[in-house]
């Protein structure tokens, strides 16, 4: 039995001729359907971050990338880029149509950190060759305090500028400093005062000594004061017996005694460094036992920070001078 051949057969319409081809004894056959397209794929952008000064920042992305889906898709995310995002870590999510309705998602993080503040920027720091910064060999040391300080300002504190100008005078009794304090106040115009001073008054090894010294602190204390400067009054190391400089060791405790008394009664910041080296004399108080050592210089600035961050972290309000000191004398004036 001969088999049946296939044969075409030619149709006209309304569209034009086309073809079909026939098989005897069978059904025509056509074009195949084009195979369906995928759905959507969706790929988010990275993780964002960004910094701000205040409980919120703006943050912009870059479009999530799409692959797939049947023309046309369209792309949303919320929130959208541009949006302004609270601190701390948010989730952003996009999702991708397709106009046959189909879906896809994917979701980053958006990390938004609160860059602290400081209200001040311009610190002096007044005091003798403790500040000034001496070692027990008479060298000074690698980081002076105020030059440590200024460092731990700055890398917390990024996005300000700081100066922590060094105002130490070795030998100086606070008498001297009364007397010195206005000029150094006029020439650096500070925010702040760091107030460290007394113990070359006490050497003699005379209690009496103690009462004008602290009478000198107040009256450096209304000084600032009066120029607007807000000063923190730091209380004075222990000195180990029997070193070569150590002549106030027996008056540091009464003298430091009065010390607070003083800075209560005048509602200043008190830096407490004998607290600090209490009991550790050994490490940070050098064989002439009245200067630091390196290690004391950093526990100084350290202890300095701790209490500055402590009162004074938060948004700075900048009066008309301030922002016109920024400009102009700030840089000027950069120190250790």
């Amino acid at each position: 039995m001969r088999s049946r051949s296939p044969f075409r057969l030619l149709v006209f319409s309304a569209f034009g001729a086309a073809s079909l081809t026939v098989a005897c004894g069978g059904s025509p056959t056509g074009p195949s359907n084009p195979p369906p397209v995928d759905a959507p794929r969706l790929t988010c952008p990275a993780d964002q971050s960004a910094q701000t000064t205040s409980s919120s920042a703006t943050v912009s992305y870059p479009p999530p990338a799409v692959a797939g889906g049947q023309p046309p898709v369209s792309i949303s995310c919320t929130p959208a880029s541009g949006s302004s995002f609270p601190s701390g870590k948010s989730t952003a999510t996009c999702t991708a149509t397709d106009s046959l309705q189909r879906t896809a998602q994917c979701s980053f993080a958006v990390t938004v950190d609160v860059v602290p503040q400081l209200r001040f920027t311009r610190f002096v720091a007044f005091g003798d060759s403790i500040t000034e910064g001496k070692l027990a060999t008479g060298e000074p040391p690698m980081t002076p305090y105020p030059t440590g300080l200024r460092q731990m300002l700055a890398a917390r504190y990024a996005t300000q500028e700081f100066t922590v100008v060094n105002a130490g005078l070795g030998a100086e009794t606070t008498g001297g400093g009364v007397g010195r304090l206005p000029s150094v106040l006029n020439a650096n115009n500070p925010q702040v005062l760091l107030l460290f001073e007394g113990v070359n008054d006490l050497a003699g090894g005379n209690a009496s000594a103690i009462g004008p010294m602290i009478s000198s602190l107040g009256n450096m204390i209304g000084q600032a004061r009066g120029r607007g400067v807000v000063p923190m009054l730091a209380t004075l190391l222990p000195e180990i017996f029997g070193g070569q400089r150590a002549g106030a060791a027996a008056l540091i405790v009464p003298a430091n005694d009065q010390i607070r008394v003083l800075a209560g009664a005048q509602g200043v910041a008190l830096v407490d460094l004998y607290n600090v080296f209490r009991g550790s004399e050994s490490t940070l108080i050098g064989q002439d036992g009245l200067h630091p050592t390196e290690a004391g210089y950093q526990a100084i600035a350290q202890t300095f920070f701790t209490e500055i961050r402590n009162r004074y972290e938060g948004a700075p309000t900048p009066t008309f001078t301030d922002l016109g000191l920024s400009r102009h004398g700030v840089a000027r004036r950069r120190a250790n």
